[in-house]
């Protein structure tokens, strides 16, 4: 029996044994991956800044983030549906603590993002890697003075832009026209928070922010 069997002379029958495993999955990555939502989100963050010279800076936690955001999932070159954009709207705060005083600013940030999904079960694994831009409205100083708050008058060494990256993990609950997100982010400054020679000039401090994002969010498939 096994001398009647035909030899495998260049791979023919292999390469047929090939293509009818891997035909079924091919066909499935070049089906139209294309799908909309819209939804909100809000959580938990440490914020901080990175000064040099060191201030003996602390984080500042903050609730006050909320984001009104659009998401595009599409595959790429027709084959892999593993891309995704998202940007929209958010709210939130930057700040931080010295010995002398915690400063918070009230924040309207624009991410635009490239979310990455991993598709499975009833699933999704979110990978973010993008960049944000910032516009800081406004800022407040506690300190042991005046424990309930101080408006900053903001001048020539308060920057009012802001723009950076982000980066982050999610994990992602399809119920479909519903979906329910939970994520991490990281998001890092590459503009200064003030004036380098605002407490000397002679030795410039710079500060940049930084964000430790914890989120829920829940958005509709459309």
């Amino acid at each position: 029996m096994l001398r009647s069997l035909p030899r495998l002379k260049d791979g023919k029958y292999l390469l047929i044994c090939l293509m009818l495993l891997t035909g079924p999955l091919a066909r499935a990555q070049t089906l139209p991956q294309k799908q909309h939502m819209v939804g909100i989100r809000g959580g938990y963050a440490l914020n901080g800044v990175g000064f040099s010279p060191d201030r003996n800076q602390q984080m500042v936690p903050s609730f006050m983030n909320a984001s009104l955001l659009y998401t595009f999932y599409h595959d790429l070159w027709g084959t892999m549906p593993y891309f995704g954009l998202q940007t929209g709207f958010t709210y939130t705060q930057q700040g931080y603590k010295t010995p002398e005083l915690k400063r918070v600013y009230e924040v309207l940030r624009i991410p635009l993002t490239s979310q990455f999904h991993i598709d499975f079960w009833k699933m999704r694994l979110l990978i973010n890697l993008g960049c944000f831009g910032s516009y800081r409205m406004s800022a407040v100083d506690y300190t042991a003075e005046n424990p309930q708050g101080q408006q900053v008058t903001f001048d020539c060494n308060h920057l009012y832009a802001d723009y950076g990256i982000q980066g982050g993990l999610g994990l992602s609950l399809v119920l479909r026209p519903f979906e329910f997100q939970i994520e991490a982010n990281y998001l890092y400054s590459l503009s200064l928070i003030e004036n380098p020679a605002l407490y000397s000039n002679e030795i410039y401090t710079y500060g940049y922010p930084s964000q430790l994002l914890f989120s829920l969010g829940i958005f509709i498939h459309l």
